[in-house]
């Protein structure tokens, strides 16, 4: 039996928007018992108390509350929720499309055939509750489930998920839910400029330091970005990478096919060029303007690179672009003749030194 300061404590609650049997496990008692006071079977007199003991446990928001109150709740459970706790709750549309507005600052880009193949499962109501959980983060933006938020707002139906918070912020990095994260979906989450050219830049890098001629070297997520953000995350970096995305729409041309290539992609372009500048950054800048302008050491770069690739159907070994670029730039600061006679590399070769 509960007592009446108990029973005004439940009613409370209630209008707080805590579920019956979170009550019923709080108070030790039958979830009937919390049932029959919600009914108005038991303490019909009774009122709400004021500041129940209970009333510091986080509150549960449901589609039948005001947006505002959903927010409100969501809000309060983002900053004081526990980390090791994930609950069931059920999203509406207009709680999912205030996540992604104003929670969903800089996570990936969504899938549309993700979003697709969850809005028919929405429709057909055949989206069961899985352990798949939405994840807020410690800053309290969202970093895992925005493609089940996405569903939601196109079906129109309430989305009913587990939700943690205040789960690290980095956690992302060792999630595979929904489309598998790449090295670039890690790099635009954290909201890294140039996201893509960045992360294509720090790979090379990586392969150059370890070894030149082994392009097909491959990286799990936190190696590659845990190599950035210890070594890269500098304003020479982003500069060179800005510059490179230059370089690389400068020279995006047509083909002989008619077909646009790209001959100077800005990720090994932007690792090249950083390691240049780590030699003479004076130097390296001015022999990064020459490949945006199609001048000099740069021109006689781009035209070797353009007929081999235009000869080989527009692909082109990768080791084979980066070691002649390395020759260009051994050329230009030895102020030897640019021509094509400086192009020696081959791919049975020892990968040329930076000089």
């Amino acid at each position: 039996m509960l007592s009446n300061e108990q029973i005004a404590d439940v009613k409370s609650m209630l209008h707080r928007g805590f579920k019956q049997s979170d009550i019923a496990a709080q108070f030790g008692v039958n979830q009937g018992r919390i049932a029959e006071i919600a009914t108005g079977k038991v303490g019909l007199d009774i009122k709400a108390s004021v500041e129940p003991y209970a009333a510091q446990l986080p509150r549960y928001f449901t589609p039948q509350q005001t947006l505002s109150t959903q927010i409100e709740i969501l809000s309060a459970l983002i900053s004081t929720s526990p980390s090791d706790v994930a609950r069931v709750y059920t999203i509406s549309p207009q709680l999912a499309q205030h996540i992604i507005t104003n929670l969903n600052h800089s996570n990936r880009r969504p899938s549309s055939e993700k979003i697709a193949e969850y809005v028919a499962a929405m429709q057909e109501k055949l989206w069961p509750v899985t352990g798949a959980a939405l994840v807020f983060g410690k800053t309290g933006y969202l970093i895992d489930g925005q493609h089940r938020l996405l569903a939601c707002i196109r079906s129109g139906k309430p989305l009913t998920t587990f939700v943690a918070f205040n789960i690290h912020d980095g956690a992302f990095a060792m999630m595979d839910l929904g489309r598998k994260r790449s090295n670039r979906d890690m790099f635009y989450t954290s909201g890294v400029p140039n996201s893509s050219a960045a992360c294509s830049a720090a790979r090379w890098l990586m392969i150059h330091e370890s070894n030149p001629l082994s392009r097909s070297e491959s990286y799990a997520n936190p190696q590659i970005f845990g190599y950035y953000a210890e070594k890269l995350n500098t304003p020479l970096f982003h500069e060179i990478v800005a510059l490179a995305m230059e370089i690389e729409r400068a020279t995006k041309q047509l083909a002989p096919s008619g077909r646009r290539r790209n001959y100077l992609p800005a990720g090994c372009t932007a690792a090249y060029l950083l390691l240049f500048a780590h030699k003479n950054r004076k130097q390296a800048m001015a022999f990064a303007q020459q490949l945006l302008l199609g001048t000099g050491h740069g021109r006689a770069y781009i035209k070797v690179i353009r007929e081999r690739m235009d000869a080989n159907g527009g692909r082109l070994n990768e080791t084979l672009r980066n070691a002649l670029i390395v020759q260009t730039w051994n050329a230009f600061r030895a102020e030897v003749r640019p021509s094509k006679a400086i192009f020696t590399w081959s791919m049975d070769s020892e990968f040329p030194g930076i000089q």
